[in-house]
């Protein structure tokens, strides 16, 4: 409900890849939609998915691990403005 700068960032123990997409997220065309993405910017193969988000529009934010095959616990800090809801 308020926009602004929000940042997502992960925590791990496998490397992790975050991307941002606008409303919708196809698997069959991950590029579609995509707003932004990040491998490594929170340090320890983690990542911090930011950007100035507008309000009162759905966003969709896939963490997904840096490797195919490997999966894990991850969680997601997240930070702005305003709550954010997943």
């Amino acid at each position: 409900t308020t926009a602004g700068r929000y940042s997502f960032i992960s925590n791990s123990t496998f490397d992790t890849y975050g991307y941002l997409y606008n409303s919708s997220f196809n698997p069959s065309s991950p590029s579609s939609n995509l707003l932004t993405s990040d491998d490594d910017s929170a340090g320890n193969l983690q990542f911090n998915v930011t950007m100035y988000l507008d309000a009162g529009r759905a966003y969709v934010l896939v963490a997904t691990s840096y490797a195919p095959g490997t999966t894990g616990p991850i969680s997601i800090t997240a930070s702005g403005p305003n709550r954010v809801y997943f």
